[in-house]
């Protein structure tokens, strides 16, 4: 399959949401709301648009990852900058063809060579850990909140980059206002689509505060 991964470009914008709604459409929770993290973030301090990728085949964008700024905190109240990406998607109709993970490939390539130490994200343990992920546990990254939990997953950008970086992750996608005025404006924009309940969204439920083993936490 012939596939072209480049960065974002504005006029990529619409085409985008539309993609990142459709992917996550009843995935998680009834409807969506993943498509208005990019909406909301691009122009701010916290997104990186060198990292921002487009997946293209044959003219249409098929898959998309976005990235923003985090940190982890550790126990003496240090801020160290590692990053954070999501929604990464792949537009449905092209499915378990490698497009998600060719554009992690490609991703972190580039964020290395800008010298960026290490990923943390939350996702499903058994897709990311077959990209190159393992638990943050085993660096010692927890949640904000202190807890070591399975969803929770780190890369090292090159060998031992994320040494000495340890404690709690700290994202910003806390400050965006799901539910609020302005979302429920943008999402008028788009086409109605039926939310209903679907099996996913309890698996996520229930994986996403399964605490991680503890021989699996680095101390």
């Amino acid at each position: 399959m012939k596939l072209e991964i480049r960065l974002e470009e504005k006029n990529d914008y619409r085409k985008v949401e539309e993609m990142v709604r459709e992917a996550f459409w009843n995935l998680y929770v009834p409807g969506a709301s993943e498509h208005f993290i990019p909406y909301y973030l691009r122009d701010s301090e916290v997104t990186i648009p060198e990292l921002n990728f487009v997946a293209v085949k044959d003219g249409e964008i098929v898959g998309y990852i976005f990235y923003t700024k985090a940190e982890v905190r550790d126990k003496n109240g240090k801020a160290h900058e590692i990053l954070n990406f999501g929604p990464l998607c792949v537009d449905p109709k092209y499915h378990n063809l490698g497009i998600g993970k060719a554009l992690i490939e490609h991703s972190k390539k580039a964020a290395a060579e800008m010298g960026y130490k290490g990923i943390a994200i939350y996702g499903y343990p058994g897709y990311y850990t077959r990209v190159g992920f393992q638990s943050a546990a085993k660096f010692g990254i927890a949640r904000a909140d202190g807890v070591f939990v399975k969803a929770l997953l780190a890369m090292e950008l090159y060998p031992s980059s994320l040494e000495g970086i340890s404690g709690n992750l700290h994202e910003f996608l806390s400050d965006i206002p799901f539910g609020g005025d302005e979302f429920l404006e943008y999402e008028s924009t788009f086409p109605p689509k039926e939310k209903r309940h679907e099996p996913s969204q309890d698996t996520f439920a229930e994986m996403a505060d399964k605490l991680e083993d503890p021989e699996n936490i680095k101390i």
